[in-house]
């Protein structure tokens, strides 16, 4: 009986994993809520690329079999759950609500960049669900870089990771009432990708501020304030990215 549970739980783990992130038939998509603006954070006058992150997690989409479910592993972006574009897109909404810069934009092609300071691109390295998600931990990872624009040279490189048990509590309350665990599953994956993008950018933006005079940028405008104009833009965002 006890394997039967257990096969129990994994087919509905696995299923609210392929529901949060829209997959099955009829289901709502995945929606990131980005984190909110930083109070008194620092404002850069640059405009922003994020290009479509490459896949670089392992060649399979499930690993084991739902009959061993301590076996079990699945890659959530081959499988088409989480693949590595909408955590590309994901970025890209969490750079442009942080308010830090003057526009950023997801791209599919570098081919698509138009007249943006500098572009990130990315590689998701690790996505990984486990069968039995509170005994083995779900591990994901992306590594970026950097690129100006004047002389496509990278200025910043930055890998992030997690790697988390789900509390066996987890959806305690929920009953069989797959909606309700949805819900549980699309919070806690929100949370995860916050952190995540929340280093990345806090980095990104130490890089900005060292490379500017005094660790804040010329010209930029006060907390608070409206962009600069004209050619104190242009002074700020060669000081920036060119670090003189």
């Amino acid at each position: 009986m006890s394997r039967l549970v257990r096969w129990a739980e994994i087919s509905l783990g696995a299923a609210l994993i392929a529901l949060a992130a829209g997959c099955s038939s009829g289901a709502r998509p995945f929606v990131y809520k980005a984190n909110p603006p930083a109070p008194g954070a620092e404002r850069f006058p640059l405009k922003a690329a994020v290009l479509a992150f490459k896949d670089g997690t392992e060649d399979f989409t499930r690993r084991g079999s739902l009959l061993n479910p301590d076996g079990l592993t699945h890659n959530a972006a081959r499988s088409g759950w989480l693949p590595a574009e909408l955590w590309a897109k994901t970025l890209a909404d969490d750079l442009s609500a942080s308010g830090g810069f003057r526009s950023v934009r997801f791209l599919y092609d570098a081919s698509e960049l138009r007249d943006e300071d500098f572009h990130i691109e990315g590689t998701l390295e690790k996505a990984y669900v486990p069968g039995v998600p509170y005994e083995k931990p779900t591990e994901y990872a992306f590594a970026l870089r950097a690129f100006r624009k004047a002389d496509k040279a990278p200025f910043w490189e930055k890998a992030v990771a997690r790697s988390f048990l789900v509390p066996k509590n987890r959806y305690d309350g929920c009953g069989m009432k797959v909606r309700c665990m949805v819900d549980r599953s699309e919070e806690d994956l929100n949370r995860v990708m916050r952190e995540m993008f929340a280093e990345a950018r806090e980095d990104l933006e130490k890089t900005l501020a060292a490379h500017s005079a005094g660790g804040a940028a010329e010209g930029a405008a006060p907390k608070g304030a409206g962009q600069p104009s004209g050619e104190s833009v242009d002074r700020t965002i060669d000081k920036i990215l060119k670090g003189k």
